[in-house]
């Protein structure tokens, strides 16, 4: 049964790509062609597959097997911060001036 919730859910939802732009400008790095493993189900696999949610107060990517938070990027006027506590790697996260 597709709930109401579901249906918000998917039309609120785009693909890792939507936010490729804004990331290469602020990592200075084509995030398209990276690989990457989520830390929650450790399932692999390419950026460009990730759920993007960007109509919040800042972006938040998401596994799409698991749903686990992989990214959350939040701008201010002093400066960014970007969180990858989802990756399975030693950076978790960042602020960028």
């Amino acid at each position: 049964m597709i709930t109401d919730t579901d249906t918000i859910d998917r039309a609120l939802r785009l693909d890792g790509n939507a936010v490729a732009g804004e990331l290469q400008m602020l990592l200075n790095l084509d995030v398209t062609i990276l690989q990457m493993t989520c830390s929650h189900c450790h399932k692999e696999g390419i950026f460009a597959n990730l759920l993007a949610y960007v109509r919040g107060p800042g972006l938040v990517l998401r596994c799409p097997t698991c749903d686990g938070l992989i990214l959350q990027l939040v701008k201010s006027p002093s400066g960014s911060i970007l969180t990858v506590e989802g990756l399975a790697a030693d950076i978790k996260s960042t602020i960028i001036p």
